[in-house]
């Protein structure tokens, strides 16, 4: 008994870690309920409060990043849609896009309500690919980070879109390429953790103006978190589908300890949310750069001067200067 007096802070948290442990194990098997629960309070705040939900489903869309003029001869320029993850507040992209932008891309950000089911975001993004088509339907690149390339992923290959064909009908724009930046392919079991990337979400929010207190919930039902668990139904189904042949794919994976030379331990610590064994798709190429999750492709301050490492990457790959192989 003295020992845990004198260490109680060591205590305390061997007691927080068991019982989020006993909690996640007793919480599978419950977890279809759980959808239905999150599903009707969703459902009960969008029906309560409809004015701060239009406004919060007014910000969704595919919109380019920097407006332009048609007698600019833009029409010329390659185009590329940016997907983000779970509860990203749309910081991912502040490194890439003015590198984008001063190449001479036409970058436009995907945004959606990423709380929801991937399922329900991919609809939204077919969605938004119909109507930007109907602007320009020429082709695009896809740059999707995390959860995001799921969402692309899934809308290329789910055979209710028939993606190809609509392309080939010119109702949506061809995807060139699909470049997916630490996307847990398989899963990734720190999606049980996710309350901590919500809380860093609603944050950032809570400074926005117009925003409603309403937002965590206004914003998706949480199934997202399940979809993203090893073994969901989604992924399962997911990873069925066939690759898309018209599009090049490939996957960008990090490293957070690069110092582990030997053996596969790098690999499953991967970038410290996803595993290079998650991220990895069989027959596509997979380069692997040093970083976390996050800093592999953003930087953490806005006054860094570092450049990602998976930035070169990206625009290697835009370029079509790459040789598609695997690379350590």
């Amino acid at each position: 008994m003295g020992w845990f007096c004198r260490h109680k802070w060591l205590t305390a948290m061997g007691v927080i870690v068991a019982a989020w442990i006993g909690f996640q194990t007793a919480r599978t098997f419950f977890l279809p309920l759980e959808s239905r629960i999150r599903h009707a309070l969703h459902q009960a705040v969008k029906n309560r409060y409809p004015k701060a939900a239009q406004a919060l489903v007014d910000r969704y869309g595919i919109r380019e990043f920097k407006p332009f003029r048609k007698d600019e001869a833009y029409f010329g320029l390659d185009r590329v849609v940016l997907v983000h993850g779970l509860d990203d507040p749309g910081i991912i992209w502040q490194n890439l896009v003015p590198v984008l932008l001063k190449k001479g891309y036409r970058v436009f950000v995907m945004t959606y309500p990423n709380d929801q089911a991937i399922a329900a975001s991919t609809r939204f993004f077919f969605e938004q690919m119909l109507l930007l088509a109907a602007t320009d339907p020429g082709p695009v690149s896809v740059v999707a980070h995390s959860m995001g390339g799921l969402v692309a992923r899934d809308m290329l290959t789910n055979p209710e879109y028939a993606y190809a064909e609509a392309a080939t009908a010119r109702y949506v724009p061809a995807v060139r390429q699909l470049i997916m930046v630490g996307t847990p392919n398989h899963g990734t079991q720190m999606a049980r953790f996710r309350i901590f990337t919500e809380i860093r979400d609603q944050i950032f929010y809570l400074f926005k103006p117009g925003t409603h207190w309403l937002h965590c919930l206004l914003d998706g039902t949480g199934a997202a978190g399940v979809d993203l668990l090893p073994g969901s139904a989604f992924l399962t189904q997911l990873n069925q589908h066939p690759l898309p042949e018209d599009t090049q794919m490939h996957v960008i994976a990090g490293i957070i300890c690069p110092w582990l030379r030997q053996g596969p331990l790098k690999n499953h610590v991967g970038d410290g949310l996803v595993s290079v064994y998650s991220a990895a798709l069989q027959l596509v190429p997979v380069t692997r750069v040093n970083g976390s999750h996050f800093t592999m492709i953003r930087n953490i301050t806005s006054s860094s001067n570092r450049m990602p490492p998976a930035i070169p990457v990206i625009l290697r790959l835009l370029g079509n200067q790459v040789t598609y192989s695997c690379q350590e």
